[in-house]
């Protein structure tokens, strides 16, 4: 018995319920197949479990300290918003860059490159694998702080009127997901270059701590154009100009995008 949907199909047999990817579609099907077996790796199920955890713990603190959450004041849900752009957009780079790593950890690429020499069809293939997962952390990530968020204010009696800001909300939303894209992107084109897990790994936190937050902020013509000072704005915070966000976001993913695929595919193939 055969379940057929875009690019892949599910197929019944003696030895059970298998996916299988469509011949006519195999470059959907192959990124399906992907995301599957990522959705039941470790490291994945820890990285969304601890986000999420460190999210709901920081609104739970607020909410019983009376603190104020990302500047946010009493509205919980854009504070957890908030947070899920970042730093949880810097968390989710680092799980992008382990995981389009592993390719080449495992020695993959190789053999991946032997059935499909396209080398750009195997960085499209890794980044379009970032993007499935972009997407998924986004919606899980963002749907857990809206949940906790309205639980704990309803729990502490906060008025809706005073609280629930929808601009504000949407606003909080899209920086996440821009910020979530935008920081998978860095991750998997840091992976791609430098052909590794804990070399992506180390090039993503020290872009994004130690040059984005330590050494950007000491040097006054950068401090308003970093990517996190922008995702930050997109949600709301800082004053930085909102045009200037904007493009510094822009900016950045096509300059990551474009470099990631010209500087690999003039590497060469390494076992």
């Amino acid at each position: 018995m055969i379940r057929a949907a875009a690019g892949w199909r599910w197929r019944w047999g003696a030895q059970g319920r298998r996916l299988e990817v469509r011949a006519w579609r195999p470059f959907a099907g192959a990124v399906a197949l992907r995301a599957r077996e990522l959705a039941r790796r470790p490291v994945v199920v820890a990285a969304f479990a601890l986000q999420a955890a460190a999210v709901a713990l920081a609104e739970l603190l607020a909410a019983v300290a009376g603190d104020d959450l990302a500047g946010a004041g009493d509205d919980l849900v854009l504070g957890g918003l908030r947070l899920v752009a970042v730093p949880g957009g810097l968390v989710f780079g680092v799980l992008v860059a382990a995981v389009v790593g592993a390719e080449f950890d495992w020695a993959t690429e190789r053999a991946l490159l032997a059935r499909d020499p396209r080398r750009l069809r195997f960085a499209g293939y890794q980044l379009a694998v970032a993007g499935v997962l972009a997407a998924a952390w986004w919606a899980v990530q963002s749907l857990l702080a809206v949940i906790v968020a309205a639980l704990l204010q309803a729990a502490g009696g906060i008025a809706s009127g005073a609280a629930w800001n929808a601009p504000a909300h949407r606003a909080a939303l899209a920086a996440a997901l821009a910020a979530t894209v935008l920081y998978g992107l860095l991750g998997a084109a840091c992976a791609l270059v430098l052909r590794g897990a804990l070399a992506g790994v180390v090039a993503l936190l020290a872009w994004g701590l130690l040059g984005e937050l330590v050494l950007a902020p000491r040097w006054a013509p950068a401090s308003g154009w970093t990517i996190w000072t922008s995702a930050a704005r997109l949600a709301g915070q800082g004053t930085t100009p909102m045009a200037r966000a904007v493009l510094v976001v822009v900016l950045a993913f096509g300059v990551a995008l474009a470099g990631c695929l010209a500087t690999y595919a003039r590497r060469q193939v390494r076992d």
